[in-house]
């Protein structure tokens, strides 16, 4: 911008004619547009650094309320069986294991029933249903 305000004031009486004015007017608004642009990326400088500063801030509390440990399939409350029958995963809920240590699930792709203990080990042949 300096380049170019240098020249438009190298050519000495420009700004009287019509053509000068808007040609100084224009250089005037790059001018601000150049200042604004400045501003905004110290703005955005400091936006990343606060949101890296958040970032490490929620790393911290990850690992002080997980306490760094992985959650397993147990961990939330189901896992997966695989049907006998048809191999596709059947997802069984702890819940189910609350009044008894034995259960009977029913694939839902093949309609086979499964009886499952509470460790998820499928405990005696299928049978498959009919429909």
């Amino acid at each position: 911008m300096a380049f170019i305000r240098g020249l438009m004031e190298g050519q000495g009486n420009a700004e009287e004619t019509p053509e000068g004015k808007v040609l100084g007017r224009l250089v005037h608004v790059l001018d601000e547009l150049a200042e604004e642009n400045e501003k905004l990326t110290v703005r955005l400088t400091e936006l990343e650094e606060y949101v890296e500063a958040v970032d490490e801030d929620l790393n911290e509390l990850e690992l002080i309320i997980y306490d760094g440990e992985e959650f397993d399939d147990e961990d939330i409350g189901f896992w997966d069986v695989k049907c006998t029958n048809c191999g596709e995963p059947v997802l069984v809920d702890e819940e189910i294991f609350e009044s008894a240590e034995e259960a009977d699930l029913l694939c839902p792709q093949c309609n086979t029933v499964l009886r499952v203990n509470d460790e998820g080990n499928i405990l005696e042949e299928s049978v498959l249903i009919e429909q």
